[in-house]
């Protein structure tokens, strides 16, 4: 990754790489499951929404929020699990801490991750 400048034209020339990101998905496995689930990117407003939820909550909520497939979503589902209240399906199918590994997982795809920003350190040289 290069550590130069960026130019206005160069951030220009991103604007689908970055449209690209804002959409990104993942595949993670859920141990107790044993399968796979595919996970997205959420946007600023949902993040935000999530944080103004008590932590249990709120990373429900991402987890609702940041799953594509399966369709956590779907009435046939809620059906099956007997779910009233939509959000209550994720505590149905995934261990408490399920819910906070992919929180976290959905979180840091989102951008929210120490990872995603670094300082540039300059060398001092003696």
């Amino acid at each position: 990754m290069s550590k130069t400048k960026l130019t206005l034209s160069e951030l220009i020339s991103k604007k689908t790489e970055i449209k690209e990101l804002k959409n990104k998905t993942a595949e993670k496995f859920v141990e107790s499951l044993g399968g796979t689930i595919t996970i997205k990117a959420l946007d600023r407003a949902t993040i935000n929404d999530a944080q103004d939820m008590d932590s249990h909550e709120g990373n429900a909520f991402i987890v609702y929020e940041g799953i594509v497939e399966p369709d956590l979503t779907s009435s046939e589902l809620h059906e099956a699990y007997g779910i009233k209240n939509a959000m209550d399906i994720v505590d149905a199918i995934f261990l408490p801490g399920e819910v906070d590994a992919l929180s976290g997982e959905i979180v840091k795809l989102s951008g929210y991750g120490s990872e995603s920003i670094r300082d540039v350190v300059k060398e001092i040289k003696n």
